[in-house]
């Protein structure tokens, strides 16, 4: 075994040994590698759609605010090999200051990971991570909202875990998706059996009110009016009561239809309307690249809620799915209770905090691995005491 890791060793610095890094500061060089970043993506078989060149640059344009961009390439003679789009940022935890690196990520981030080039991962790690270590001003590096089968928390954490830095992880919760490949009689099928008649029984009650049809729009003229009349239906019931719809938010806002304009040119964009009457009352948000759709957001007129329009919308953006042979559909987020009446098929995602093994970073790691845990599992014991108790 001695023999094995001398040997990997070996031949990771001979590979290193051709691979220059160089770091991105500013948006303008990112944007010229446009093309070949995206090509670089497709040949790494990294889930294509969000670490896109078009996602990550209209994220960077609504989200930025006083981060600085960080991105982390490698290079093999002159061809890009390797790509990590990172950032910068200055926060306080726990009333402390740290610097830290992390993924280009928030909410509105549903997947991240590094984006290597076929074979050459654990080479990339170990220089990404020589270079990490390097930033003295870095007190903590985080990475988010990583595939649970990716190779980059457990390639990173022993890494830095053997440097002697502090870790830590934090499993974010599944996020559910449909398995397609099926036809829609068989996917259909899948459904309890009264869930099946709750649909079918709704969709014959609406079809009394009026026509039903399933409005899509793809161009990019016509996504700037789409998407104000989605966004309107999409705030209409509980998401615009609890201030998480997207018009909530001018940034969000601005990052979801600037999304659209570029999807909509790079051909994976479909906007779609349940529609009665030719009345819009349910929205979904769909992007579709690599035989997956993502749902990436919903919405309905509360008006139609005894018709349950959400369900009967994705049902029959699933029949078309089926019909194109697609491999998937993903709801994205979390797995909420109305999710999981479609499947029980999940994706997981993990996040790993490094720290810097010095006096201020190890408190915050203190405080947010061994402190804040303990005090959250007391007050859920007192809570559920004291229900007890009532």
């Amino acid at each position: 075994m001695l023999l094995e890791e001398q040997l990997l060793t070996r031949t990771s610095q001979v590979e290193a040994h051709d691979l220059r890094i160089e770091v991105i500061n500013d948006l303008e060089s990112f944007n010229s590698l446009a093309a070949e970043w995206d090509g670089l993506v497709d040949r790494s078989g990294v889930e294509r759609l969000f670490v896109s060149h078009a996602w990550l640059l209209t994220w960077w344009e609504s989200f930025a605010g006083e981060r600085e961009l960080y991105i982390i390439t490698i290079r093999k003679a002159h061809a890009l090999v390797a790509a990590v789009p990172m950032m910068r940022n200055h926060q306080r935890m726990y009333g402390f200051r740290v610097g830290s690196i992390e993924s280009i990520y928030n909410p509105h981030t549903p997947r991240w990971d590094f984006i290597v080039a076929d074979g050459l991962h654990n080479v990339v790690h170990q220089m990404v991570w020589n270079h990490l270590r390097s930033q003295t001003n870095c007190d903590m590096v985080a990475v988010r909202q990583v595939p649970d089968d990716s190779s980059t928390i457990p390639g990173i954490e022993q890494l830095a875990r053997a440097d002697g830095w502090l870790s830590g992880q934090w499993a974010a919760p599944p996020s559910p998706y449909i398995p397609l490949n099926c036809t829609y009689d068989d996917l259909f099928n899948r459904l309890k059996g009264g869930y099946r008649y709750n649909l079918r029984k709704r969709y014959e009650r609406l079809s009394k009110v009026g026509p039903i049809d399933v409005e899509v729009i793809t161009e990019k003229k016509a996504v700037r009016e789409a998407m104000e009349d989605g966004l309107r239906i999409e705030a209409a019931a509980w998401k615009g009561t609890r201030g998480t719809a997207i018009v909530s938010d001018p940034a969000v806002t601005e990052f979801y239809i600037r999304l659209a304009e570029r999807q909509a040119d790079l051909g994976q964009l479909r906007l779609t309307f349940l529609r009665v009457g030719g009345k819009r009352i349910s929205f979904n948000y769909v992007l579709s690249t690599q035989r997956k759709v993502y749902g990436v957001k919903i919405g309905y007129d509360p008006e139609y809620h005894t018709y349950s329009p959400g369900n009967m919308h994705l049902n029959l953006i699933l029949q078309d799915a089926c019909a194109e042979q697609l491999a998937e559909y993903d709801f994205l987020g979390v797995d909420d209770e109305w999710k999981l009446d479609w499947t029980k098929s999940t994706h997981g995602h993990r996040w790993l905090f490094l720290f810097r093994n010095r006096t201020r970073s190890r408190l915050v790691h203190f405080l947010k691995f061994k402190f804040a845990p303990e005090i959250k599992t007391r007050v859920q014991w007192l809570c559920t005491s004291l229900r007890g108790r009532a």
